[in-house]
């Protein structure tokens, strides 16, 4: 098969078939990040000309048929032979992987898309490509199919004057099988980015697939003080003018913009080196800092605004409401990390210090007013954090293992692995819901304890043991764990049995029904039966002898096991010696199991006495109340003292082995408009600095003291989830951003409803989910019905362990910044001060988007 074929052709074909293959290694994915890395690829080969001089403008276009069309006005890709492989230079760059000018010694003096991988692998992984090449009063034309020529390099006279490249694809589907829809905004905000970094060059990006069609244009002659001050837009500036610093050191190009804000509390650093974003910083972001804190310190004392005996202002006192931009352009870039996007010369890093601190020196001694408005912020900072070190002292961490105290409400995972533990932060106790704090609950020592004396109780060591319904269907004994208030002044409604007894609860509190399945508060109807504890307790046979009661983790062997009739009616005993001790616990070391024989005094119904706890009435209370729950291990359901069963806290739906659960109490404190002093106050945001095992902000991010490499917000879909998710967002982008850039945190994506139909059920994640299940799964006269989830706290723990947190069958975001820009100041304008920016965006956008689903 291969004899037809010469070596060169063989090692070509070789090279395409192992990245079609392994397109991963590649393109890091072939879901949506690695399909647009295609369109960046190509697009980065004309950013190449334009760096060189010959380009000025680049044409982007989504096309109807689903390709992409990338145009530039350069000098064409060589197309005469090439003297190593025989075919043409056009046709060794489309599939010889590696083969570009800037692979070549001298090609390009600096190219920015030197860590990618050649058009060749976009050419590998398209079903088709076709290539269009102006030059010399020509134009070149050839296709590819999967990588291979199909046929020789076309050539005819061109009509026109012109010069430059136009490259063709179609992303092949038996790569990229989720689709090869190509999303605009997230390519639009690309292209941006790079018609900043590149002042001059025009960029027109046309969406094709609507219509009309749509059409945008980049082109900014300021370059990146233009990029600076976008993000500023919505800001106010402590200083109107940008200060900016061009410079060249051994063949190293170093452009710098920066612009600092009254409004802002966190500095927006951005990294460019040849045109890539490096989110994991590099020697070039280093270099800015540690001059920027020099100079500003050195001019602080010069005008008496540190004494001699004060402490230098700190690097993040100093970065305190700064945008800035640097952009370096090396000619032999090293790029170090996971994902290739720190920049490892060590070089840049003092090539960078001098240039800006020249001309930041000079800059700021010219203009005193700047150089005195930026220190007194920076000062301002300073004292902050000094009035909050003491606060700060609470989330060090001497390591992982070792750390400081955890806050009381995480419950955490037994891991100690951060690898592969995750922590998911919920509102309250969001899935499971809660019940005033004087409902009583039905113990195993015969008392019927409220929470809130449970909750007494446990706080001086005690411990409560409640009748739980096991997973066999019969009764037996719990320990009751982490009993707590869940939510504050929450909304409650009052259920009524037919024995007189009334529960008032949150409406998502789950009751269980006598075929043992589970019902919200709220859905109760006068048709309900409940769960009986006297009946269950009823089933066993009075002269039943128990080989062994699992009590809390521990089996204690029984040789005796004594029924006694008498006490009260309604009432059980488990004691140890005597009948009518109060205390059920295990033998201690080395004690006769004789001695601890335990009596279980069986509930014996009254025959006058009704047990079929039917629900009367549900009534919605107008009074908002604090509201409590418990967790039950292992059972997940306990025994009310009216006599009826409930499910607890969702805390259970959940792997405690590398899975952790922080409840955070209403909306945490709003980031963005918020100083140092009241972050490291607010009792929140400190609960979940310390579980997460966070630095200092501003510090430099440091994965090996975080307790978990998964973090996942798991708020309610509502406006009020959908806020809480925006604040806990907000926290993570200004506070601690190397969160975001480096993938740790997610979001949890919940089902939104449940459709039953006959014994079968399905769980349906949109409204074009569920209607393509009803419209083209079911029979047209199908009876089915439909649950909208409208909070976890609707889903039993099994309902949410199976659909959002169990690791083989959830669906999960990651939060990624593609275009940092956007993302910066879309923070600005929902969650900061000034309100009329906020307004317009309403405005503009409300009509077209869903804002209650905005992830930001």
């Amino acid at each position: 098969m291969t004899s037809s074929y010469s070596a060169d052709q063989i090692q070509v074909l070789e090279g395409l078939e192992a990245v079609r293959r392994r397109p991963g290694m590649y393109i890091g994915t072939t879901g949506p990040r690695g399909l647009h890395h295609l369109v960046y690829e190509v697009v980065d080969n004309s950013i190449d000309e334009a760096l060189a001089g010959y380009c000025t403008h680049i044409e982007v276009d989504f096309n109807s048929d689903g390709s992409v069309s990338v145009t530039d006005d350069g000098r064409g890709i060589p197309t005469d032979t090439h003297s190593k492989t025989g075919k043409s230079a056009l046709e060794t760059v489309m599939t010889v992987l590696h083969a570009g000018g800037k692979f070549g010694g001298g090609g390009y003096k600096v190219s920015g898309g030197l860590h990618g991988v050649g058009v060749s692998v976009v050419n590998a992984l398209s079903e088709w490509v076709d290539v269009t090449v102006w030059r010399e009063k020509k134009v070149h034309t050839q296709r590819y199919e999967r990588g291979i020529a199909m046929g020789e390099l076309a050539v005819k006279p061109s009509k026109e004057n012109r010069t430059g490249t136009s490259v063709t694809f179609k992303p092949d589907t038996q790569i990229f099988t989720n689709g090869i829809e190509f999303d605009y905004s997230t390519v639009a905000g690309r292209l941006r980015e790079l018609a900043y970094l590149n002042g001059g060059v025009r960029i027109t990006f046309t969406d094709h697939r609507i219509s009309p069609e749509h059409q945008d244009s980049y082109h900014y002659e300021g370059g990146i003080q233009e990029y600076v001050g976008y993000m500023n837009r919505q800001k106010e500036p402590l200083h109107q003018e940008i200060i900016y610093v061009q410079g060249e050191r051994n063949n190293v190009q170093v452009e710098v913009a920066l612009q600092w804000c009254v409004d802002a509390y966190s500095d927006n650093l951005l990294g460019f080196a040849n045109n890539i974003r490096t989110i994991d910083g590099g020697t070039h972001l280093e270099g800015l800092k540690t001059v920027l804190t020099r100079t500003l310190n050195a001019i602080a004392r010069k005008r008496n605004k540190l004494k001699e005996s004060e402490s230098n202002l700190g690097g993040e006192n100093v970065r305190e409401g700064l945008t800035g931009v640097i952009s370096v352009k090396v000619p032999e870039p090293e790029f170090e990390g996971q994902t290739k996007t720190k920049l490892g010369n060590t070089e840049v890093r003092g090539i960078v210090d001098s240039l800006v601190g020249e001309v930041l020196t000079e800059y700021l001694e010219f203009r005193p007013q700047v150089a005195d408005s930026v220190l007194e912020k920076a000062i301002q900072a300073f004292k902050a954090a000094e009035a909050a070190r003491r606060a700060r002292e609470l989330v060090r961490r001497k390591s992982v293992l070792e750390s400081s105290p955890l806050p009381g409400k995480l419950a955490d995972c037994s891991s100690r692995d951060p690898a592969e533990s995750e922590i998911f932060i919920v509102e309250g106790d969001s899935a499971g819901g809660c019940f005033d704090g004087d409902t009583r609950v039905a113990l195993a020592d015969g008392r019927s304890l409220s929470f809130k004396e449970i909750v007494a109780e446990q706080a001086m060591g005690k411990e409560h043991f409640c009748y739980t319904i096991r997973h066999d269907g019969k009764i037996g004994l719990e320990r009751i764990i982490h009993p707590r208030i869940t939510k504050a002044n929450a909304q409650v409604i009052q259920v009524t049995l037919d024995n007189g007894e009334t529960l008032i609860c949150t409406p998502d509190h789950p009751f269980m029904v006598r075929d043992g399945s589970y019902k919200a508060a709220a859905l109760l109807t006068p048709e309900d039966f409940l769960m009986s504890l006297n009946a269950k307790l009823s089933e066993r046979s009075r002269g039943q002898r128990l080989a062994e009661i699992d009590a809390a983790g521990f089996n204690t062997r029984l040789s005796e096991v004594a029924f006694s009739r008498d006490v009260q009616a309604n009432a059980v005993y488990p004691t140890v010696g005597a009948v009518g001790t109060p205390s059920l616990r295990p033998p201690h070391s080395g004690q006769d199991t004789k001695e601890s024989s335990v009596a279980l005094l069986v509930r014996e119904e009254s025959p006058s006495r009704k047990d079929n706890h039917r629900v009367v009435a549900i009534e919605r209370l107008e009074k908002r109340v604090d509201v409590y729950d418990i967790e039950v291990p292992h059972t997940h359901n306990f025994a009310l003292a009216s006599g009826v069963f409930v499910h607890n806290s969702a805390k259970q739906g959940r792997d405690r082995q590398f899975q952790a659960i922080l409840p955070l109490r209403g909306k945490i404190l709003n980031i963005e408009k918020t100083d140092d002093a009241k972050i490291y106050k607010n009792t929140e945001i400190q609960s979940l600095i310390t579980a997460l095992g966070l630095g200092i902000k501003g510090e430099e991010f440091d994965p090996s003291n975080l307790r978990y490499h998964r973090i996942v917000i798991m708020t309610d879909a509502d406006v009020d989830g959908a806020h809480i998710r925006t604040l806990l967002l907000t926290f993570f982008y200004r506070y601690q951003r190397a969160l975001v850039d480096q993938g740790y945190i997610h979001i949890a994506c919940p089902p939104l409803y449940k459709v039953e139909r006959g014994r079968n059920h399905y769980y349906c994640y949109s409204d074009r989910e569920l209607t393509n299940l009803v419209q083209n799964e079911f029979p047209a006269n199908a009876n089915y019905t439909i649950q909208r989830f409208k909070g976890l706290g609707e889903m039993m723990p099994v309902q949410l362990w199976d659909t959002t947190m169990n690791p083989e069958t959830r669906t999960m975001k990651r939060v990624e910044i593609e275009d940092a820009a956007e993302a910066d100041r879309i923070f600005t304008v929902l969650m900061g001060d000034r309100v009329a920016p906020r307004r317009e965006f309403i405005e503009t956008y409300g009509s077209r988007l869903d804002l209650t689903d905005l992830d930001i």
